[in-house]
């Protein structure tokens, strides 16, 4: 028996000690064999196919199916009325659901051909929607006391009343012998009114189809009276209690004479505090959309090949 054991012992080290024979790698031949014949490997790749199959169909299906239902149908009733403050007819709705298919059918259509890509009209429109969505999360918080009171000081300028001018002045018409003409009468005059006392003398020269004397004119309200010219600038320049020009304006020559000068004054806070509150909020919401700006804007790198100015 102890025999027997020690033989089989030997036997089994033996079997151990002797080295394996290794296997053969194998060729390109034997791995196209295992593809070809393999049917674990045949059932992994026809799942695949038929996955990536499922998905494209699905995203075709998808693009070629357009929601007309009751919700799509009530944002095009409800931007309607925000357009045109009435309420649709059925045959208006009709008209504009089909309108919409219509739309969008072309749109899908222009997006696959990628006519999107590279149009400046398309990325300008795309950026002003994002900014406008950006707009409407930047909501500043209402200033704590004496906040508005301190941005006020900072920013008066920007409340001061424009200065104002009192004048009388005498109109030339170009329709009477032309713009030299005109020109050279008004001269005339002038040299006689500098000789007088006489302040106002709108009977020396043209009908003028506006005031001939006028009270406390700002500098835009002179523009609607006279036009961007050389008349509406010269007003708040001229000297008070003297007869000067001619100057030009939209309608013809005029001599004027400034009866007195309004500096520009500032009102109460109190007086203007809405106007100033929403200011300040708008000033607010502005900083808030950069600073969400600059964190997008960390978010990408921006390569320069140096090419640029």
């Amino acid at each position: 028996m102890t025999a027997a054991i020690h033989a089989f012992k030997s036997a089994r080290t033996a079997t151990a000690l002797k080295p394996r024979a290794v296997e053969p790698k194998r060729g390109a031949q034997e791995w196209l064999r295992f593809f070809t014949h393999e049917p674990l490997f045949h059932f992994v790749l026809l799942g695949l196919l038929m996955w990536a199959g499922a998905i494209y169909v699905g995203h075709r299906d998808d693009r070629y199916i357009i929601d007309v239902g009751p919700a799509r149908r009530q944002r095009i009733a409800d931007n309607y009325r925000n357009q045109y403050g009435q309420n649709l007819t059925a045959n208006q709705l009709r008209g504009l659901v089909g309108r919409y298919v219509r739309e969008e059918v072309f749109l899908r259509e222009g997006l696959a051909l990628h006519l999107d890509k590279e149009d400046e009209i398309v990325r300008r429109r795309v950026v002003q929607k994002y900014e406008f969505l950006q707009t409407d999360l930047a909501t500043p918080a209402s200033p704590r006391p004496g906040v508005l009171e301190r941005w006020f000081e900072e920013n008066k300028a920007r409340y001061l009343s424009p200065g104002r001018v009192a004048f009388a002045h005498i109109y030339f018409s170009p329709d009477h012998g032309g713009d030299t003409t005109a020109r050279a009468r008004a001269l005339n005059v002038l040299k006689k009114l500098r000789q007088s006392d006489l302040s106002r003398a709108p009977t020396l020269g043209d009908p003028f189809p506006g005031p001939s004397d006028v009270g406390a004119l700002a500098p835009d309200e002179a523009i609607r009276l006279f036009g961007d010219s050389e008349l509406s600038r010269e007003l708040f320049k001229a000297p008070v209690g003297q007869w000067a020009g001619p100057d030009r304006s939209g309608y013809g020559w005029h001599l004027i004479y400034v009866t007195g000068h309004s500096p520009p004054a500032l009102p109460p806070l109190a007086d203007i505090r809405d106007q100033v509150l929403a200011d300040y909020m708008d000033e607010q919401r502005r900083i808030l959309n950069e600073q969400a700006y600059e964190k997008l804007r960390a978010r990408y790198t921006v390569r320069d090949d140096g090419a640029g100015p």
